[in-house]
């Protein structure tokens, strides 16, 4: 990206239960992503960043130092935060503000994922594994399949990691337990937890109109995956 990263702040939650369990966290959203996942419910951030207003980082923390006592880390999402040469230099500042650093990444950039690890600037990788293999460039546009699995083999040897897969209209058995196996055979198998797809606005307006799976249907889908992880489950439900 040729913009700087705090030039791309285009969403800010200031605290959050759900983003990293058992701690309180910020949330901050960066625009762009190499990916056009055909069920992304971020289109704005995606393909209409300037229609979304740029949150000023001198604003972000002004709020985290005010709020030291009570917020424990801060989330970096997107869009995808790995596209920007400059996520070193946000994660450093965080980090020497006091706070634990989580990166939320597609995957297809190991070596600057490589880089955060090795300088320890983050504190937790969550890597959304979007669908089989197989049907990757299909439903996301994305074809280079060994960086993916790059990245899978980098997170898997963190400390502190867990791999997320949205269940999106058409994502099946079979394409889970393609995923399940591919990870338990790796030794990347600590944690994979299962996302309720929205419909609300996503990139591909077909999309809008599949009802997403039911709550039943995620329980089965759960419990086909749970043999395979330490921990597993259902978010966004």
């Amino acid at each position: 990206m040729k913009m700087s990263i705090y030039e791309n702040i285009k969403g800010f939650v200031p605290s959050s239960l759900v983003d990293w369990d058992g701690k309180v966290v910020s949330v901050i959203f960066l625009s762009g992503c190499n990916f056009r996942c055909k069920f992304c419910s971020n289109k704005d951030l995606i393909i209409n960043p300037g229609k979304l207003k740029t949150i000023d980082f001198k604003e972000i923390k002004k709020y985290l130092e005010r709020n030291k006592d009570f917020v424990d880390g801060v989330v970096i999402s997107g869009g995808e935060p790995s596209l920007y040469s400059g996520i070193e230099d946000l994660c450093r500042e965080l980090k020497e503000l006091g706070f634990l650093v989580k990166i939320d990444t597609n995957g297809s950039n190991p070596d600057m994922l490589k880089e955060l690890l090795d300088k320890k600037l983050v504190d937790f990788v969550a890597m959304d594994i979007k669908t089989s293999f197989s049907k990757y460039k299909e439903l996301t546009g994305w074809d280079d399949i060994d960086k993916i699995k790059k990245s899978i083999e980098l997170t898997s040897k963190f400390p502190d990691y867990e791999f997320r897969i949205t269940v999106f209209p058409g994502l099946n058995k079979e394409d889970l337990l393609e995923v399940a196996r591919y990870l338990q055979e790796n030794q990347a198998n600590k944690a994979l937890f299962l996302q309720q797809f929205r419909n609300d606005s996503c990139l591909d307006k077909e999309f809008e109109a599949k009802p997403a799976y039911k709550k039943e249907q995620l329980e089965e889908f759960s419990y086909l995956i749970k043999p395979f992880f330490e921990k597993s489950g259902i978010r966004n439900l």
